[in-house]
């Protein structure tokens, strides 16, 4: 309680330190899917119904498709894949992510990495590793934290885990404030931030050189494939993806048992309730790298994501235009997401390292101090923008909103003595009303 307690007033410390300083002012690469060569000189219509034909070729060919396979080629086909040929975030995207909607957001997240940084001793290097890092402007809000502690900046380097070259060209106009280079999807490009510190790129996880580093992964698992499982007469059977009578595509129930479902369901319990049951294999690699690395250099991971604690069945999904959307309709035009299961995440990264959470963004949020953030940027708004502000930590708070939906998940070495800042439960407020 008294190490609790302490951690506490510590970040609300340099909560109020960033504060007063800033008063003035979802992928990792993943195998690639080639086909016809035809495809690289047709119209983007043409392009959706040689993909199409595309697909319900290999099915033809191979058989029914695994939902993880689905989700590979309509994503990130290099041709036809919808984060290489559309406009994801902010308004004229599917969706907005909470850095597009505050800049509080990132700010926080910024305000955690700084904190965590001291609670190692402040080294003389830290890598904060983002993967998935959009637009940008996740990390450009957490640099301009970074860049008003002239002691933490001058440690840190920044490592964007990027598959795509287009969101590489936004990232660096965010981050550099100059034009693009003339080819950002060169493996490990290096460039110097208008914040001070180096922003380096990286396909692969793998790339990121092995040194100690706060790894920042903001809706990120939720787009890696997933497999999904249906349980019928005891027996785990695949959910896969078939051709239906006049064109299209359906789900379909494997027969029996597949190579899959006796390979990802080893987790399951026989207490396990659910009948339906999604895995993504690929998350779990992830973040077991992850933690392989923080138990072997030092660090921390924040985990963001929508999600639940292994209780969901059914959550595959489609977005297009911020509205659900059918995800076997027109592949390749809808983005494909599936809540993100923490519990198995906590499983794969192992007995090395020690996770906190999941907790809600409302709890992580309040913790950090959102409150404080607040009313210090209201101060000098005018009416208009105090309107705006509200109505931005609103979507991000209510539980109705982002609040309850949103989780964060936090690992740290195992010897940490003591719980990050966030992940307290938050009682404060509940008590003083009920008095």
């Amino acid at each position: 309680m008294h190490v609790c307690a302490m951690s506490r007033r510590n970040i609300r410390g340099l909560t109020w330190s960033v504060i007063s300083r800033l008063s003035g002012v979802n992928r990792l690469g993943r195998r690639r899917h080639y086909f016809k060569r035809e495809l690289c000189t047709q119209e983007p219509q043409d392009l959706k119904q040689l993909f199409m034909r595309h697909l319900t070729s290999r099915i033809k060919a191979n058989g029914p498709l695994s939902v993880a396979e689905y989700m590979k080629e309509v994503l990130i086909n290099p041709v036809t894949g919808y984060y290489i040929n559309n406009e994801v975030f902010g308004q004229s995207g599917d969706y907005i992510t909470s850095p597009e909607i505050t800049q509080m957001f990132g700010e926080l997240i910024g305000v955690w990495c700084i904190h965590e940084w001291q609670q190692m001793g402040k080294p003389e290097k830290l890598q904060i590793v983002e993967l998935g890092p959009g637009k940008g402007t996740l990390a450009a809000d957490m640099m301009r934290v970074f860049s008003q502690f002239k002691e933490f900046n001058k440690a840190v380097s920044l490592h964007l885990v990027e598959v795509s070259p287009t969101m590489r060209q936004r990232q660096s106009e965010a981050l550099t404030g100059v034009m693009t280079p003339e080819d950002t999807s060169v493996d490990n490009l290096t460039q110097k931030t208008k914040y001070g510190p180096e922003v380096h790129w990286h396909r692969f996880l793998e790339q990121v050189p092995n040194e100690r580093s706060c790894f920042i992964a903001h809706e990120f698992f939720d787009v890696l494939p997933i497999y999904k499982f249906q349980k019928k007469d005891g027996e785990w059977h695949e959910i896969l993806l078939d051709i239906k009578e006049g064109g299209g595509l359906r789900f379909i129930m494997s027969r029996g048992p597949t190579t899959n479902s006796k390979a990802f369901l080893t987790h399951i319990s026989d207490s396990d309730e659910r009948d339906h049951v999604e895995v993504s294999p690929e998350s779990g690699t992830t973040i077991q790298k992850m933690s392989e690395r923080i138990w072997d250099q030092g660090g921390r991971a924040l985990i963001i994501d929508y999600g639940h604690d292994g209780t969901k069945t059914d959550t595959f999904r489609g977005f297009k235009d911020h509205k659900l959307y059918d995800p076997l309709e027109n592949p390749g035009s809808a983005d494909l997401t599936a809540d993100v299961d923490f519990s198995y995440l906590k499983r794969c990264c192992g007995e090395d390292v020690k996770t906190f959470g999941p907790v809600t963004q409302n709890n992580f949020l309040n913790g950090m101090g959102i409150g404080v953030r607040l009313q210090v940027l209201m101060q000098n708004a005018d009416d208009n923008t105090r309107k705006v502000l509200m109505e931005s930590v609103r979507r991000l708070m209510h539980p109705r909103e982002m609040g309850e939906a949103f989780k964060f998940l936090a690992i740290a070495p195992k010897d940490t003595g003591y719980v990050p800042p966030g992940f307290s439960p938050i009682t404060c407020h509940n008590e003083q009303k009920s008095k």
